[in-house]
């Protein structure tokens, strides 16, 4: 605790502007006491890795009871070790969901603080497990300089494997020119690959410096038609794709490899129609969908949505799994999602082991 105060300090994060800090603080000191072998399940004959997985510390649920316009779900490792278990899964990936660090909207203090505490929490969750689990660093997007800082910080100090941004941080999407700093910085580094999962959050816009919903109906002060999860989700990963592929940050970025979420959501049925307005790009982009894009199976994915993908010859080698735990439970049959790809007839067996596991030890090269 004392190591993450003074390091804090160092960097000029101001964790005391959180009024829930002690309790944070506490709770990763309790989540870096293992608990009793006894108590955890066995992994003997695992061989899954879950690339799409979330930790909610209670304090970050309290923070944020709502997401994706349903409650929160409760989380705690035992928990998450018992549905890893449960489902064959020997490791998982974790990134913390939406909002993320953007609870506190042009915040920047609070924003700086929150990021901190999010990554310190799963850095100690990982050192504690580290046969189960791995992190991917939060940022302090949409704030660049400070975020290089964090995300060297999480990668170089934490042994974060990869970072994790929204389709949009408080309205700005990940191909926005000021984000090109945080790329450049990656890009820079003397890994083979850096590995940049894209997940979905609410889609915002400003008016008159204000950040308000942009969801239809939401001006109106009425239910939207279609819960965030439900669709909105989907739109906005085709907008985070369509964003860098516009500002052509895939093209100039070669070494950053994108984890995309939920078979890339709605953007296959786009693609064809968005690139008719890039047509200088469209076939090389159609290259890098196809081999430096990584696409996960959380959600309804499996057998049709995923029919997308490979009408637009992507190959399966781009597949990983991912369940979405624990926001996943109820929101649909998780069991009936992975028994979607575990059943599907038209992949060999053989890809669907590479998906189940292969795929994501070849787009981590020995990091997990």
């Amino acid at each position: 605790i004392q190591r993450i105060l003074d390091t804090a300090a160092r960097g000029s994060i101001n964790l005391f502007c959180l009024p829930f800090l002690s309790e944070a603080l506490s709770s990763i000191a309790a989540i870096s006491t293992p608990l009793p072998a006894s108590s955890i399940p066995n992994f003997t004959t695992a061989t899954r890795i879950d690339t799409h997985t979330h930790p909610i510390p209670s304090w970050f649920r309290t923070l944020q009871p709502l997401a994706a316009g349903r409650e929160t779900p409760s989380w705690n490792v035992l928990d998450h070790l018992q549905f890893m278990s449960s489902h064959n899964i020997k490791h998982s990936i974790l990134s913390i969901s939406t909002p993320q660090a953007n609870a506190f909207p042009d915040d920047k203090e609070k924003t700086l603080a929150l990021a901190r505490l999010l990554n310190e929490f799963c850095a100690a969750l990982c050192e504690t497990y580290p046969e189960r689990f791995s992190f991917l660093a939060v940022t302090a997007l949409p704030y660049v300089e400070e975020s290089v800082r964090e995300v060297r910080y999480a990668i170089e100090e934490l042994d974060a494997v990869g970072v994790v941004v929204l389709t949009n941080h408080h309205g700005l999407y990940p191909g926005d020119v000021s984000f090109r700093p945080l790329w450049e910085f990656l890009q820079n580094r003397s890994s083979e690959r850096e590995v940049v999962f894209i997940h979905p959050t609410d889609p915002v816009i400003r008016v008159d410096d204000v950040l308000i919903d942009s969801k239809p109906c939401e001006y109106l002060q009425r239910r939207p038609p279609l819960r965030s999860g439900l669709g909105e989700f989907y739109f906005e990963t085709a907008r985070a794709i369509s964003s860098i592929t516009a500002e052509r940050t895939i093209f100039e970025f070669p070494k950053l490899h994108w984890r995309i979420s939920h078979g890339a959501g709605a953007f296959p049925d786009i693609q064809d129609r968005f690139l008719l307005g890039f047509q200088k790009d469209a076939e090389e982009a159609r290259k890098v969908y196809a081999a430096r894009f990584w696409y996960d199976s959380a959600g309804p994915v499996y057998p049709r949505q995923i029919k997308g993908l490979l009408a637009h010859d992507v190959p399966t080698s781009q597949f990983v799994f991912g369940t979405d735990y624990p926001y996943g439970i109820g929101f649909w049959d998780v069991g009936a999602n992975i028994a979607g790809l575990a059943d599907v007839d038209f992949i060999p067996s053989v890809e669907k082991d590479n998906i189940f596991f292969r795929n994501a030890q070849m787009l981590w090269a020995g990091l997990i």
